[in-house]
């Protein structure tokens, strides 16, 4: 695989994770996260969303 090639598959994860991440935000799901040390636990998809992507909670 090219760095071409892999750049564009990055991107396309990004993107991938944001549409789903703001979808989930929108229906006010939870996400499930994981610490590094193994514990599992869930958060409101909102907050996620505008702790990564500084833009407001969407919605309908």
């Amino acid at each position: 695989m090219s760095n071409e090639e892999r750049e564009l598959l990055i991107k396309a994860l990004e993107y991938a994770e944001y549409q789903t991440l703001r979808d989930k935000a929108m229906k006010n799901q939870q996400v499930v996260h994981c610490t590094e040390d193994g514990v599992v636990y869930e958060e409101p998809a909102r907050d996620v969303f505008v702790r990564l992507y500084n833009e407001p909670a969407p919605s309908f």
